[in-house]
């Protein structure tokens, strides 16, 4: 299997390589498959495009995701077409779902990527540990819990500075001795609007700070308690809507303990609870001019929060030589609630009552098994069922600038969904593989029962929306050879019940916003390979493509990525990195207009394009690495096909679409200690 180091498509090592060139921090283009199944990689490392200051760019560096972009901050991640609840996004352990109910802050615009340790991607319906509706991918951000051998502290820092006066300063500093550990990170990132190839300006400027505390109790090697407590907020400009955020205030506490004990059978107890807490503004004043316009006539703000809380119990079993189970129950509790002031400057909306527009409660009890058929072969299976809840506590439902009385008003609907799967995976000594079959289902999620007003096809409620079963078949392959390594995963799904937002649904003379089920089928891949033409030069390229299609209205499934490729070369030389990467993105035609998910609908085909990048490293000591790296090299002007489309926003140019920025330049320092 791929060693769990191996961090760059671009930049693998070669097995003869010298002791100072395996040393060196390496910049990640492409996170290269950590086994068939999954990929890891080092949320602390340099990377380019420009270093990610938030979750979902992190994610770009993975082949098969995609953005959708509404600005510099806050970007929806896709992964295989997939978004919203489809990636089930794990932080920490826990789940930060967001406030605003159209999508302005994403679960992954509350991640910090330099405060974990690392980062991986589950792909498909192949865990059963984290939740169910994983259909896309399962996607985890960790921090270890790992015992000190001796007294000492260790550290991270990191600077980025970039253009459009982006700068940022994360650190991560861990201190304590074999007993116990106190562990603090912080960051603290901003940009102004940054400008497209052309020179227009986006209005896309924004700030974010973050503060983390743990205290940990380690009286043995496998044995250890954590509690965490930490805060965030910031504030993002928005070129595609009339509102920007102004206030993400996030307030999160984890306690988490992994224990081990001696009993003939259970060996290991994992046990945790989270609570996070989001209260989130969004206005059409604070970050941008006042101007009124048909729909906000006065200084509008809106305030929704919302509070997510839950548990998890996990038990690790040795049934006899070669069966090993994990098993548990957990539970989550999910509420929100919302404020707007019409007349902000009159009647601000601090001083508003909060209304309970929505609950959401789940139990899961889950199970995954391992039978080792040999040392290089095993059948894994896993099994979960879930219990869902969910209340309708809107009163009322504005539709056509009118306000109407909800149908669902206080109704509670409750289902049961089961969800698993069941793969061989094999290892060999120069590869490894597996193939598996997945069944998952999804219960629907906040923004598409009662988020932006959303409608059912013949209802002004969307509440009694079907769930999204997907059945999937998964194929992954790593090999490794001594001058070169790949890896390729294939996938094909039907989907029963998609859930899908269309905001051109025609019932009568009028279209409308509708939450609908169709039938939608999905396939496609992923590709990797690097190959090291010499020991100091190495080549690389990655490759991803989805199709999918809505089988009940015979029209193409929106929001679809197009094919892309990356190609690199690279130059290593003792302590001295340099690098080209270029990326090709295909058009996409086949494109369903008004139709999409909760994070943004089609409007249009797109062009394809290709972009240029260089960067330079240089590995000052162990500890010390500087790196340069210059982004659309050639001021290109371009979009992503799933870049939301423009509005006005005062003072800036009009655009169709949200184009991504022209030249930019960037620097990037990585202490550790």
């Amino acid at each position: 299997m791929m060693e769990k180091t191996l961090i760059s498509l671009a930049l693998l090592t070669s097995l003869n390589a010298s002791a100072n060139y395996d040393d060196i921090e390496r910049i990640v283009v492409v996170a290269p498959m950590h086994s068939p199944l999954d990929i890891k990689t080092d949320p602390k490392l340099p990377r380019q495009p420009l270093p990610a200051q938030d979750g979902a760019d992190l994610l770009t560096s993975i082949a098969g995701f995609s953005l959708i972009k509404k600005g510099s901050a806050s970007s929806d991640p896709v992964f295989r077409g997939m978004a919203g609840s489809r990636l089930n996004i794990v932080s920490n352990g826990g789940l930060a779902l967001g406030g605003c109910g159209n999508r302005m802050d994403p679960p992954t615009a509350y991640i910090t990527p330099q405060s974990y340790d690392t980062l991986t991607v589950i792909k498909g319906p192949q865990t059963v540990l984290y939740g169910s509706g994983n259909s896309a991918a399962t996607v985890v951000f960790e921090r270890t819990l790992e015992r000190l051998d001796k007294p000492r502290v260790d550290g991270f820092a990191n600077i980025v500075f970039a253009s459009a006066n982006r700068s940022g300063l994360n650190t991560d500093i861990k201190a304590g001795s074999s007993e116990y550990y106190v562990r603090f990170s912080g960051s603290y990132n901003r940009a102004d609007d940054f400008s497209d190839g052309d020179n227009n300006v986006i209005h896309s400027q924004y700030k974010r700070w973050n503060a983390d505390s743990e205290f940990a109790y380690t009286p043995a090697d496998d044995k250890i308690i954590s509690i965490t407590y930490g805060r965030s907020d910031g504030e993002a400009a928005y070129a595609d809507r009339m509102m920007d955020g102004s206030l993400f205030d996030r307030t999160h506490t984890t306690i988490r303990t992994d224990w081990a004990i001696n009993h003939n059978i259970i060996t290991n107890v994992g046990a945790q609870w989270y609570y996070n807490n989001i209260d989130h503004v969004m206005d059409n004043y604070s970050l941008r001019p006042f101007v009124p316009n048909m729909m906000m006539k006065t200084p509008t703000a809106s305030n929704p929060d919302r509070r997510t809380q839950g548990g998890k119990l996990l038990f690790d079993a040795n049934l006899n030589e070669g069966h090993t189970v994990k098993f548990g129950v957990d539970h989550q509790q999910d509420r929100h609630r919302n404020r707007v002031s019409r007349n902000q400057f009159e009647i601000p909306y601090d001083t508003l009552p909060r209304s309970i527009d929505g609950e959401f409660e789940k139990t899961g009890v889950f199970a995954e098994y391992e039978y080792s058929v040999d040392k290089n072969q095993q059948v894994v299976t896993g099994l979960r069922l879930d219990h869902w809840q969910a209340t309708d506590e809107r009163q009322s439902i504005s539709s056509m600038m009118k306000t109407m009385p909800n149908p669902s008003a206080s109704l509670t609907r409750r289902d049961n969904l089961w969800s698993g799967f069941a793969r061989i995976q094999q290892q060999r000594h120069d590869s490894s593989y597996f193939i598996g079959f997945g069944h998952t289902e999804r219960f629907p999620d906040y923004w598409e029962l009662l988020g932006g007003s959303r409608q059912g096809p013949d209802s002004l409620s969307a509440f009694h929306t079907n769930i999204e079963k997907t059945n999937q078949l998964d194929i992954g392959l790593v090999h490794q050879r001594t001058q070169w390594q790949g890896s390729v995963s294939v996938f094909y799904s039907q989907i029963d019940d998609y859930i899908l937002t269309d905001n051109l649904f025609n019932q009568g003379s009028m279209n409308k916003k509708v939450t609908r089920n169709v039938d939608a089928q999905t396939y496609g891949f992923e590709a990797d390979v690097s190959y090291d033409l010499t020991k100091n030069w190495i080549s690389g390229a990655s490759i991803n493509y989805v199709r999918a299609s809505n089988l009940s209205d015979h029209l193409p499934l929106a929001q679809q990525p197009p094919l892309q490729a990356r190609f690199t070369l690279d130059y290593q030389r003792q302590n001295w990195h340099i690098g080209v990467l270029w990326r090709i993105v295909a058009a996409q035609h086949r494109v369903a207009v008004g139709q999409g998910n909760i994070a943004g609908q089609d409007f249009g085909e797109s062009a394809g394009f290709g972009t240029l990048a260089l960067n330079a490293s240089y590995s000052q000591s162990d500890s010390l690495d500087w790196t340069l790296g210059v982004d659309n090299v050639l001021d290109k002007t371009y979009s992503e096909h799933l870049s939301k489309s423009g509005t006005a926003v005062s003072g800036y140019p009009q655009i169709d679409k949200i184009n991504e920025a022209g030249i930019t330049l960037w620097a990037n320092v990585n202490w550790r200690f």
